[in-house]
């Protein structure tokens, strides 16, 4: 990352240490650092990640927490060849949700968020505000809950796929 691009990103959010890969940045910042990252060649949407946390209970001197979501997203930019880089770089950023909140979409950003973000819809039920399509990408529209979640009951029953 360039010095200018790190210092543009510190200024977007507000900090000092930026890091290119894993800083947890608030979820109201989320589209705007993709687009400012997205300005200054970073046009590849490579993932979303999205992870749930059910609430714990306090134990062992650790707090109690609530039920959140994490999403990480993933881009990377493809320098040109007249670039002195060796290959391209990636920027990931995590954002933290609580439970109900709703993250924006990247879709007008990243075509290919479209379907990825779906499928984190589908499986996680993480909502992305502003998607064009959210609707389930893999399981069937009136399959109960989301399957990747951490209180999926594994033994949900289930009819054989055709």
């Amino acid at each position: 990352m360039t010095p200018e691009l790190q210092a543009a990103v510190g200024q977007l959010l507000g900090r000092e240490d930026v890091a290119a890969f894993g800083m947890v940045v608030p979820a109201e910042l989320h589209f705007a650092l993709a687009k400012l990252l997205k300005d200054n060649g970073y046009v590849f949407y490579v993932t979303v990640v999205a992870s749930h946390w059910p609430a714990q209970p306090a134990a062992k001197g650790a707090p109690e927490t609530a039920e959140h979501f994490e999403v990480a997203t993933v881009l990377r930019n493809l320098p040109q060849l007249q670039d002195n880089r060796t290959g391209s770089q990636t920027f990931s950023w995590r954002v933290d949700l609580a439970a109900g909140q709703d993250i924006d979409s990247l879709v007008p950003l990243f075509a290919g968020a479209d379907w990825q973000e779906r499928e984190q819809y589908d499986l996680v039920g993480v909502r992305f505000a502003g998607h064009p399509d959210l609707r389930r990408l893999m399981m069937d529209e009136d399959w109960p809950g989301h399957p990747l979640r951490r209180d999926y009951a594994i033994e949900t029953p289930h009819a054989p796929w055709r």
